[in-house]
């Protein structure tokens, strides 16, 4: 059993179990990115305030981070380098981000008790600047649950064409022949 979490504009997740992404009774099984961790918070494109998302995203750091140090175009990658060159600023941003995050995941690890923790997504680039934090951030949190095994994504920012090559695969060995028409 996995949890595999996108961090990038947004936060998307697959739960996985056997060997296969398990989709939902209505196909939005792994919307992580949706679970309110910050009651009365941010208004989110979805109708809820206080989304992870609005967050813990790129996007939502990047957003962050202009405002902290009055860059306008800072992203969420300045900001981890700006926390890796010691920046107090960057520190505080991170951290909430890092800890919105955890808040949201340890719900999720208490729902679905993963083996595995796949964090991948653009911010997942910035390596142990995140991996660290948020290790020890949900080490914090857990009481009766396991610490999963958390890692990076293998496949970067391939990930997504490979998934939907995989999905189109699935999709035409499930088709009966006879319904394909030239």
């Amino acid at each position: 059993r996995f949890l595999f979490v996108a961090l990038g504009t947004g936060i998307a997740g697959a739960i996985g179990v056997d060997g296969r992404v398990e989709a939902g009774a209505h196909g939005f099984a792994g919307e992580i990115g949706h679970i309110v961790v910050r009651p009365g918070g941010a208004p989110c494109p979805c109708g809820q305030h206080g989304c992870l998302e609005r967050f813990a995203s790129a996007a939502a750091v990047s957003e962050a981070w202009a405002a902290a140090s009055g860059d306008p175009d800072a992203d969420a990658a300045d900001c981890a380098k700006a926390v890796d060159s010691g920046d107090p600023r960057a520190g505080v941003v991170w951290q909430e981000a890092v800890d919105a995050l955890a808040d949201g995941l340890v719900t999720a690890l208490t729902l679905l008790d993963p083996r595995i923790l796949i964090i991948g997504g653009g911010l997942a680039e910035a390596g142990e600047t995140l991996f660290t934090p948020l290790r020890e951030a949900i080490r914090q949190r857990i009481t009766f649950q396991k610490q999963p095994t958390i890692v990076p994504a293998a496949l970067g920012d391939g990930a997504g064409c490979l998934g939907a090559g995989l999905l189109a695969w699935d999709l035409l060995a499930s088709t009966d022949r006879m319904e394909v028409r030239p």
